[in-house]
């Protein structure tokens, strides 16, 4: 990952911080502020793997666009990825709609306050 972001200057800026990426032990969220830069970063991150004889599982990649307008329409520049409209990292539910929700560790279920 480390070669794959060398030069780059792409991600989404959170709080006067650039982030491209979130990772920790096997798992690894890519940031992109927009689905041609994310196109782009996979992209790279690919060729710089393939360097070293590691694929990306295509099957286990899942794709994700924050839009909480509901505005954008879907292109195909990430049509190889299986689109979604939430996943769980590190605990949590993350959203499409930008909503991030703490998942109860014992049951898998969301926490009610």
């Amino acid at each position: 990952m480390r070669k794959a972001l060398d030069g780059w200057n792409g991600g989404v800026t959170v709080g006067g911080t650039k982030i491209t990426n979130l990772r920790y032990a096997d798992d690894t969220t890519i940031l992109a502020a927009s689905e041609t830069e994310m196109a782009a970063i996979l992209e790279r991150i690919e060729r710089v793997s393939l360097e070293f004889g590691l694929h990306i599982n295509r099957f286990k990649t899942k794709v994700m666009t924050v839009d909480r307008a509901q505005v954008l329409s879907p292109s195909i520049a990430l049509k190889d990825y299986e689109k979604v409209e939430e996943f769980i990292y590190l605990g949590s539910l993350i959203s499409n709609s930008g909503n991030c929700e703490k998942l109860d560790t014992v049951s898998g279920w969301l926490k009610v306050p």
